[in-house]
């Protein structure tokens, strides 16, 4: 596999509301809230103007960073899961036009859910490897219609923040995080089960897939869960994150949680922040690999192997 790096992560959030404003809204009740507290989260992020304002600051974050050109982008992947394929992405057209990116190659995916960033990652892999493309940019975004779905999720397992995120993937660049492997894992049938009304199917199909997805991972990389210095969650509550952590047979104080409270659940950018937080904070080291695990939508489970590398 072509070797890709991941680098230069820049991210927005909306206002910042406290979860009792889930309450004072009806979205949920007191106990719900209450679940969401004891598990960890406090907090919730809800853009109150268009997020497609918020593009080129990002856009200009993730260059600066890098240092990489506009004019040497090579492809935008947009990546979303509240922003569909019929929404109409002139937006995206124009940021590129204004930032001089001419010539690369547009795309947009809008199936993985939470796992859309290991969906991502696997697509800008796939054209470094087979198009030869050096640079890919990579756009997520995500927010909430508090009218159409519900900002809680079922179980009271975290609450959704609206965040944007850019990103560069590029295989020119050695600095970042190397992209070792993703792997996915699809599983269907589990799409009509409820966490709570199906629970022991639920639970057998949860680990099944799970082991499934890191039992490959282990067979392409060599190395077995335990051997990773991080384990890259969503954010989700404490004890959920527990049992992610136990079913794996990593230590729990190897899951980073700090993200749980300060920023709630970003969709499909939750690991991506934190592997950007932890090299920021000095808590990864060059040579570190890192474990990230996604399930989207109960049904599609990713797991990719990151390697620190400093610069």
């Amino acid at each position: 596999m072509t070797a890709v790096h991941l680098s230069g992560l820049s991210r927005r959030h909306g206002h910042w509301h406290d979860l009792d404003r889930l309450t004072d809204d009806g979205a949920v009740s007191a106990a719900s809230v209450a679940a969401l507290r004891r598990g960890g989260l406090t907090r919730y992020a809800v853009f109150e103007e268009p997020p497609s304002t918020l593009y080129a600051d990002c856009l200009a974050e993730t260059l600066d960073r890098t240092g990489l050109p506009a004019a040497d982008v090579d492809a935008v992947l947009f990546f979303s899961s509240t922003f569909s394929a019929y929404d109409d992405h002139a937006d995206l057209a124009a940021l590129c036009a204004r930032f001089g990116i001419r010539d690369a190659f547009p795309l947009g995916m809008f199936l993985g859910q939470c796992t859309n960033f290991s969906s991502a990652l696997t697509v800008a892999q796939g054209l470094a490897a087979t198009q030869g493309l050096d640079n890919v940019l990579l756009l997520g975004v995500d927010a909430l219609d508090d009218g159409r779905a519900a900002r809680v999720l079922p179980g009271d397992v975290s609450v959704f923040s609206d965040t944007l995120v850019t990103c560069l993937l590029s295989r020119q660049r050695t600095d970042g995080h190397l992209v070792e492997r993703v792997e996915h894992c699809y599983r269907p049938e589990l799409h009509a089960l409820h966490p709570q009304r199906d629970l022991l199917r639920y639970i057998d199909g949860f680990t099944g897939a799970l082991g499934d997805v890191v039992g490959r991972l282990t067979k392409s990389t060599g190395r077995a869960p335990e051997a990773y210095a991080k384990l890259v969650l969503a954010h989700h509550a404490r004890p959920v994150l527990r049992n992610f952590a136990a079913t794996l047979g990593i230590p729990f104080d190897r899951v980073p949680t700090e993200g749980v409270g300060t920023l709630g659940h970003c969709f499909a950018y939750d690991q991506l922040i934190t592997l950007s937080e932890l090299a920021e904070r000095g808590e990864t080291s060059d040579g570190d690999a890192l474990l990230a695990i996604g399930v989207g939508a109960n049904y599609l489970y990713s797991a990719t192997s990151f390697i620190r590398c400093e610069a």
